[in-house]
């Protein structure tokens, strides 16, 4: 029998449950702590894994973008015009829906 173990990134605190992600190393400089704890507002654990899981895979997007957009990141001199395109579109389009798709138009 083949054991999985998924990391939910959830806690229970006085029976609501909570998010808590550590922030990597390499991004922290970007926060102000090293830790993004908050509610998920809900007594449900169910409900609470489905919104932890979506909360970490945004945070996991972002952070790729981040990462991606770093000054320091090796071979970026190499990156495609249409990627770095792209990656500064969506760093601008902070608060708006937005694709790929448009940022390679």
């Amino acid at each position: 029998m083949l054991a999985t173990k998924s990391n939910s990134y959830t806690f229970q605190k006085d029976g609501i449950w909570y998010f808590s992600r550590r922030v990597p190393a390499d991004l922290r400089r970007h926060y102000r702590t090293g830790r993004i704890a908050y509610s998920l507002r809900t007594k449900s654990i169910r409900d609470a894994r489905v919104r932890a899981m979506s909360d970490a895979a945004k945070l996991d997007r972002h952070w790729h973008i981040l990462r991606i957009s770093s000054d320091d990141l090796p071979g970026k001199h190499l990156l495609a015009d249409a990627v770095q395109k792209a990656k500064e579109t969506l760093l601008s389009s902070r608060g708006r829906r937005s694709t790929i798709h448009y940022a390679l138009k």
